[in-house]
């Protein structure tokens, strides 16, 4: 069970104030992964821990576990979808004071192939389809059914 998000924690996290972060499109037992309709790359998600933490290594180490075990099936899921040369993992929380990981699939081609993301650049849109596909393929690794498992 986790514990009580304090009065602080709620009025200065954004993602505790609201009870869960936006554009959820998957519940697993340690994170939420969202992905908005409108993303950097084709096929960004984003990792967001349950329990109100600013760091992993704050998490309880079963909850840690998990953390990490959840964040690789969601990348595994990402790249047997979109089948990238590489995929970015980011966590920096200086904007959004709670854990959570950014995954960008990457490829050739991509509007910042040799360099950094920039969040602020063009942007792709994708569909509620491309969306249910991305929660299609994260909850068959999680559920065990993914040729990628």
């Amino acid at each position: 069970m986790l514990a009580p998000v304090s009065a602080t924690e709620r009025t200065r996290c954004p993602i505790c104030a609201s009870g869960h972060p936006l554009d959820v499109i998957v519940e697993l037992d340690a994170t939420w992964v969202s992905a908005p309709p409108v993303a950097v790359l084709p096929g960004y998600a984003c990792v967001v821990a349950r329990r109100h933490v600013e760091e992993p290594f704050q998490l309880p180490d079963d909850e840690m576990v998990a953390f990490w075990r959840e964040s690789m099936a969601v990348a595994r899921a990402l790249s047997s979808l979109f089948e990238p040369r590489k995929m970015n993992y980011e966590i920096h929380g200086n904007s959004i004071p709670h854990l959570h990981l950014h995954l960008y699939p990457r490829f050739p081609g991509d509007p910042f192939e040799g360099r950094p993301i920039a969040m602020d650049a063009p942007a792709f849109t994708r569909t509620e389809a491309d969306l249910r596909r991305m929660a299609g393929a994260i909850a068959a690794v999680r559920d065990g059914t993914s040729q990628t498992a």
